[in-house]
């Protein structure tokens, strides 16, 4: 018995050349998939240290002024290929030094932001929508999309703290908006060092200790969530690939973190590390007691919709 091979047929000469002369595609011949089984993470765990960062900071006090720049800051950009800003999918951080007598201007924008204070003494705070916020070590300030903010140091040591926005994630949904206070220096219409945006040391502290993981709230943020995280010596947590982007700092104590390819990595006051989506890793403390802020954009992905299918 003889069988009769029959070819595919093909496409007419210069069928697919017109159609990328149109911008068209053939679905049935994409360059690359574009679609896949599991998350396919672009970007990498990495690790910033504060000290590095303190250090640079001070050295940059010398050429830049909040005259001459937005923000004396510095911005931990995740090491990957041509990526020039953000430090996960859609976040960004970035350490902060506002010198004693210096004022950051005042400005607003769509990003949703927040800062963690890590060192600063009396006299230091910030204005957002009019309102004066006192900020003092280990405290928590928000900052919701649109609203005005600035910063100033009136005492006598320097501050530095870390910013957090969710910057990639507006880039990527292409609604950014910025603008400058006509003011410069956005006016104090009312003091109120215990408002809602500001989520002091004491209770993230109290939260971390009593219920290992207490998440603030920051739905005036609408894509950022933040967890104050405790872990005892000798206590081991382990957490599956995940579809959120994390950036974890330490506040207090010495903590370990394991997660490829960085392997276990031990990290001190004030030092930040990356864990984007898709990542197994393991929290450990080799401190009596730790604490550890948790900065996320599960929020965001929530909102949307997403939901991780590995998860019940």
């Amino acid at each position: 018995m003889s069988h009769t091979l029959t070819q595919a047929p093909r496409a007419p000469d210069g069928y697919f050349d017109d159609l990328q002369a149109r911008a068209l595609s053939p679905g049935w011949a994409k360059k690359a998939p574009q679609m896949w089984p599991a998350p396919r993470p672009r970007f990498v765990p990495a690790v910033w240290r504060y000290a590095d960062a303190r250090a640079a900071l001070d050295a940059a006090c010398a050429f830049v002024s909040p005259e001459q720049a937005e923000r004396r800051n510095l911005i931990m950009v995740d090491p990957i290929a041509d990526n020039i800003y953000p430090t996960c999918r859609n976040l960004v951080a970035a350490y902060q030094l506002v010198l004693p007598g210096e004022t950051a201007r005042s400005h607003r924008h769509s990003p949703n932001a927040l800062r963690l204070i890590l060192d600063a003494g009396e006299c230091t705070f910030t204005i957002v929508d009019g309102v004066k916020i006192d900020v003092a070590p280990g405290d928590v300030v928000l900052t919701p999309s649109w609203h005005w903010h600035g910063h100033s140091n009136f005492g006598d040591e320097p501050a530095f703290w870390i910013d957090f926005l969710d910057v990639p994630l507006v880039q990527n949904l292409e609604c950014m908006f910025f603008e400058d206070h006509p003011q410069r220096n956005e006016p104090v219409t009312t003091h109120a060092p215990d408002s809602p945006m500001r989520h002091q040391r004491a209770e993230l502290e109290r939260g971390a200790r009593e219920h290992g993981a207490f998440e603030l709230d920051t739905q005036c943020l609408n894509t950022i969530g933040v967890h104050s995280i405790g872990l005892v010596h000798g206590a081991r947590q382990d957490e599956r690939p995940r579809i959120d982007n994390n950036l974890y700092t330490v506040m207090s104590g010495q903590v370990r973190v394991s997660v490829e390819p960085l392997g276990a990595v031990e990290l001190t006051r004030g030092d930040v590390i990356a864990i984007p989506c898709w990542h197994a890793f393991t929290l450990e403390s080799l401190s009596e007691h730790a604490q550890l802020i948790r900065v996320t954009d599960e929020p965001a992905l929530r909102a949307l919709g997403f939901r991780d299918v590995t998860r019940p």
